[in-house]
């Protein structure tokens, strides 16, 4: 009888262990930052074919070639030296304030391969955001390479900032 106690305690001990083992190997790391489906300042989706490219003048020769332009505040940690795409959304916000806050709609900045801004496009183009733009990322150069990234201004600017 004895044993058939210690028989049946093993048996129940072995399971538990068997049980919790597995649960308490568990680990779980959140290290993306996903969407949680919240409808606030999430931008809407922009598929109409693409944003239109600017001419916005950064491949002609009003600018220093790219190799002799000082570096911009592009840059970023020694793990991560590029930073394009958070200079992208300062120089942005920079340029909507200077302006009055009137720009709306989605912009679109190019990096080229020598770490030089090669393109701007404007879903909604407004020229005092677009030449404050271009006089920032037309004088100097990053330690990136090749690479798109797209900042969106908003709906319904009309400008002063603040107002809106």
């Amino acid at each position: 009888m004895k044993s058939q106690h210690l028989t049946l305690v093993a048996l129940i001990a072995a399971g538990l262990g068997a049980l919790a083992t597995p649960l308490a190997c568990i680990r779980h790391a959140d290290i993306r930052d996903e969407p949680d489906s919240s409808i606030l300042d999430r931008p809407p989706d922009f598929d109409a074919g693409g944003i239109p490219e600017l001419d916005s003048g950064l491949g002609s020769d009003a600018y220093p070639l790219c190799a002799d332009r000082p570096t911009g505040k592009c840059v970023g940690s020694n793990d991560f030296p590029c930073a394009f795409e958070d200079w992208v959304p300062a120089m942005a916000k920079a340029c909507q304030e200077a302006s009055g806050c009137k720009t709306n709609g989605w912009l679109e900045v190019q990096m080229g391969p020598d770490g030089c801004v090669e393109a701007l496009g404007m879903e909604e183009p407004n020229d005092e955001v677009v030449a404050c733009l271009v006089a920032e990322m037309g004088a100097v150069k990053c330690p990136c390479g090749e690479g798109i990234t797209k900042y969106y201004f908003g709906a319904g600017n009309v400008g002063p900032c603040g107002s809106n």
